[in-house]
């Protein structure tokens, strides 16, 4: 993965899903080739940011986390890739996703549950899992629907994203490195509008997406997928998609408003 050297505001980014594993190997997507597993990213997941007022509506972050733990999953999966020589490897991924209805239909990433997946595991935050379905992908903008069958789950509710500006406040919730579920961050939006070009190293393929987010907030292999709170509004207005193995504290989430048509033949307008 290389940065494109900052050229026309283009990054050369790590898709988060970043829990791939072969062969009983952590494998791609790691948060940087500099830093392996269990040294410096497990570092940085112990400095636990300050719980500070969130803004001047009374919403704070400790009950912003209470609302919205509920309604974030962490989502494994198992698949087929095909390796260089051609031959089918079973691999393993790890990402979140969050929870649209309380009968079960969730948001993700497509690239959490891409092609040749073969089984869906979901996750809720007390543990308790269920198999699940993809319904409907929209790779162009890196988005996936996924079903389980449940009833009466916590549901997000769904922001307006046109909405956001630079320097607003926000929280990241997902399932960081594919172990530590419901992992809270918080920071601010440091930029809009930005496109970045992701590296897939597991396929060796390329992904451009536009008009994203950037954040401070800590996105982490396994983010994928979870959502980008606005501490101001309380309400969803991101999908934590990509970070940069390169830089410090630049990563990128999809407006949900991107996410809205997609998912409304199946949900309804949120």
């Amino acid at each position: 993965m290389k940065i494109a050297k900052y050229l026309k505001q283009v990054l050369a980014v790590v898709i988060v899903l970043a829990i791939g594993v072969g062969s009983g190997a952590y494998g791609a997507y790691l948060y940087h080739h500099k830093h392996p597993f269990g040294t410096t990213v497990i570092k940085t997941l112990s400095s636990v940011p300050k719980i500070v007022e969130a803004s001047s509506t009374g919403l704070t972050i400790p009950s912003l986390v209470k609302q919205y733990n509920p309604a974030v999953v962490s989502i494994t999966t198992q698949g087929t890739v095909y390796g260089f020589f051609g031959g089918p490897i079973t691999q393993s991924g790890a990402g979140s996703g969050m929870i649209l209805t309380s009968t079960g239909y969730i948001l993700t990433n497509y690239h959490v549950v891409p092609s040749g997946t073969t089984s869906l595991t979901v996750t809720l935050s007390d543990q308790t899992t269920y198999s699940g379905t993809i319904v409907a992908t929209d790779p162009n903008n890196d988005l996936a629907l996924v079903k389980i069958n449940a009833t009466g789950l916590s549901t997000v509710n769904l922001g307006n994203s046109d909405t956001i500006n630079v320097g607003d406040s926000v929280i990241a919730i997902g399932n960081a490195l594919g172990q530590f579920l419901n992992t809270v961050t918080n920071g601010i939006i440091s930029a809009t509008g930005r496109t970045v070009t992701a590296s897939d190293s597991q396929t060796g393929s390329n992904e451009t997406l536009n008009n994203l987010f950037q954040t401070d907030a800590a996105i982490n292999p396994g983010n994928s997928g979870g959502p980008l709170i606005s501490t101001d509004s309380g309400k969803v207005i991101g999908i934590d998609t990509a970070t940069s193995g390169q830089g410090q504290n630049l990563s990128f989430a999809i407006p949900i408003n991107v996410a809205k048509s997609f998912i409304a033949p199946y949900v309804g307008n949120l």
